[in-house]
């Protein structure tokens, strides 16, 4: 790859993308304290299938929040990496048009990565 080809509106597609899938899962596992529930009373009252199936809720309750939190910070992360590209891109810009109009006015050059004086054309 010879460079970056980061585009804000693509960036700002995929984290709507990532957002819209990120939804139907925090919404499955709001609903899963009521699905456990379900579950238990599914198994007529037999303590060891019930005593399992808590169990097994409570184990990746944890697991099922972590993936949430990974999910939530890298959308921010990605939004802010490309924020700061951007303003960079910006900065880099103004600072060529600044020089290429000091070219302009008074015809010298400094050259790429030399500090000092301005050296004439």
């Amino acid at each position: 790859m010879s460079g970056w080809r980061i585009t804000p509106q693509g960036v700002e597609d995929v984290l709507k993308r990532v957002g819209a899938t990120a939804a139907v899962l925090d919404a499955a596992v709001v609903g899963l304290p009521a699905k456990a529930e379900q579950a238990v009373a599914g198994t007529g009252q037999n303590p060891i299938i019930a005593d399992a199936l808590i169990g097994f809720f409570e184990h990746h309750a944890t697991t099922l929040e972590s993936i949430g939190n990974r999910i939530n910070a890298s959308v921010t992360g990605a939004a802010a990496a490309t924020t700061a590209y951007v303003q960079g891109d910006e900065q880099m810009a103004a600072e060529h048009q600044a020089a290429a109009a000091q070219v302009a006015g008074t015809g010298q050059v400094r050259p790429r990565g030399a500090r000092g004086p301005v050296v004439a054309q």
